[in-house]
């Protein structure tokens, strides 16, 4: 009964990490249960099942496990070893910091973007003075 817990907690840690790895985030259970439906051609599975999965409380049969695998590259063979068992969780930043992160790039985006435009600006206008001075000495 203890290794069956100690699977269970390595698998939950295993694909908590592999999810956060994925999307930077942890995702709903049911987010999960949609995602997993969407890639299994036989086997699909309910919004409780990846709740008890993701807590610890159930592990997927080995077919389930293999979808994970593919999906969110998932070893194992890590599972249940004492290794994974070490590994910490990968923290979750909070959503205000993370939009506040991507509202930050944006910003530093644009402003990039309005230099290489105002740069642009400066070639064209350099371009169209070294063809009107090559225009007038072709002239002469």
């Amino acid at each position: 009964m203890v290794a069956n817990k100690a699977l269970r907690q390595s698998f939950s840690l295993a694909l908590t990490n592999g999810l956060i790895n994925r999307y930077q985030e942890l995702p709903s259970a049911a987010f999960v249960a949609k995602e997993f439906n969407l890639r299994s051609q036989r086997e699909s599975i309910t919004q409780e099942s990846a709740r008890r999965w993701l807590r610890g409380l159930a592990t997927p049969e080995f077919d389930k496990l293999l979808i994970l695998r593919a999906w969110l590259d998932i070893d194992l063979n890590a599972l249940g070893s004492a290794s994974n068992q070490a590994l910490p969780k990968v923290e979750v930043k909070p959503e205000a910091e993370i939009l506040s992160q991507q509202a930050e790039f944006v910003r530093a985006t644009l402003s990039i973007k309005g230099a290489l435009q105002e740069l642009m600006k400066e070639i064209d206008s350099l371009g169209r003075k070294i063809d009107e001075k090559r225009s007038s000495t072709a002239i002469k």
